[in-house]
């Protein structure tokens, strides 16, 4: 559904006063991830946002979390309230289980710059920032008990779009060569290609997405890893608008998954979204499908 949505940005067209920086390095490729459900996490959810007196709640019951597995339930809850306090957007969240999480994010210090700071009670605190440019997109995270720096850029002009990633090891105790991962992308209004390049060639491949009409898209992903041995991935799918309210998507692969989902905006403020996969080379393992169900309800 995603993909229908796509709208080619033109890098340097853009003026000071509209911005159009490129995606950033995670997006690059994204029009056919979603179009292959790549980013589909198979599970139970119940979202309820609110506002009260400016603040923003919102409160999120979540069941199989990340796994989705059929004949497994179980429940966790999370609520969060976001406001505004001077020139920052500062959020608390607390979840079930007694953990207590504050954000704080401020993008007006430098023009185009976004910084953030997390900070969970009884954990180290993390950092972070991005930085646009009409021509450049750079993040960067640094997770303090971890000493790791994760640090990404990405440039682009005239739908062409590049980029790498990178994390740092700033602890000294990493042993192995750290190379980055690398992507590129080719994007115009109906048609989007990709290539990347992981784990130093481990992980490489191409990715194609085509808007055929305004209702329908299609993407096609090919994919090789190396491990003990070379495996080859291919992944074929496509989505589909119904109607204004209503989009549909399938992707099928050579490693026997059929994966299926549908939004769909059954009233203003609610909006239903149920996934599935199944595994063909397992039918007869619950464990081995996944499901997920999410209503997401704005009052």
């Amino acid at each position: 559904a995603a993909a229908l949505q796509y709208e080619c940005s033109s890098f340097c067209a853009a003026s000071p006063d509209n911005l159009m920086a490129p995606p950033k390095f995670k997006d690059l490729g994204k029009q056919a991830g979603d179009t292959l459900c790549d980013d589909d996490k198979y599970e139970s959810k119940c979202e309820i946002k609110s506002k009260v007196k400016g603040i923003n709640l919102t409160s999120t019951f979540t069941g199989n979390t990340n796994t989705g597995e059929l004949g497994k339930a179980y429940i966790k809850g999370t609520l969060e309230a976001k406001g505004k306090y001077m020139d920052s957007d500062i959020s608390l969240k607390f979840t079930d289980g007694g953990e207590a999480t504050v954000k704080a994010e401020n993008a007006a210090l430098v023009k185009n710059l976004k910084l953030t700071a997390e900070y969970t009670v009884g954990k180290a605190p993390k950092l972070s920032g991005e930085y646009k440019h009409d021509m450049a997109f750079l993040t960067g995270a640094y997770d303090v008990s971890k000493k790791a720096l994760d640090v990404t850029v990405s440039f682009g002009a005239n739908g062409i779009s590049g980029g790498l990633s990178h994390k740092l090891d700033l602890s000294g105790k990493s042993t192995g060569k750290n190379i980055p991962d690398f992507k590129t992308t080719y994007a115009t209004k109906t048609l989007e290609l990709t290539a990347f390049c992981n784990k130093g060639g481990k992980d490489a491949g191409v990715s194609a997405m085509n808007k055929v009409s305004d209702t329908m898209a299609v993407a096609v992903n090919v994919s090789q890893t190396k491990t003990d041995k070379t495996e080859l991935g291919i992944a074929l799918g496509g989505s589909y608008t119904l109607d204004d309210a209503t989009d549909i998507s399938a992707t099928v692969s050579n490693a026997g998954s059929i994966h299926a989902l549908c939004e769909a905006k059954i009233a203003p403020a609610l909006k239903i979204k149920a996934s599935g996969m199944v595994n063909t080379k397992d039918l007869a393992n619950m464990k081995a499908h996944k499901w997920g169900l999410q209503m997401l309800y704005s009052l």
